[in-house]
């Protein structure tokens, strides 16, 4: 439900759950996705050059990536944030990308 100025819209239709689900699954596509191994687009995904990086430029490379493959490819969504959650001690991160529905 989005509320503006006291008025109150509900996001709750059929479509509007399935668009969501479909921009949701592009959105998770693109971004787990390593580049070059989608044969009839090989610029879809992300750089593997971001794996072996240290943490602090991986960040820094996921999260442009991230805003380039949702702008190029998904257009109806933007990135409004991306961050990342520390999961063991091995260096390993989780990234977690807020999206906000462009409506076009």
């Amino acid at each position: 439900m989005l509320i503006i100025d006291d008025v109150q819209i509900i996001i709750n239709s059929v479509y509007e759950r399935e668009l969501r689900e479909e921009i949701l699954e592009k959105a998770l596509f693109l971004l787990t996705c390593i580049k070059g191994t989608i044969p009839n687009n090989r610029e879809i995904g992300l750089d593997p050059d971001i794996i072996s990086s240290p943490a602090y430029i991986a960040q820094n490379l996921y999260t442009i990536s991230a805003i380039e493959l949702i702008e190029e490819f998904e257009p109806r969504a933007s990135v409004e944030e991306v961050s990342f959650i520390a999961s063991g001690g091995a260096g390993n991160m989780i990234p977690k990308v807020v999206l906000t529905y462009n409506a076009e």
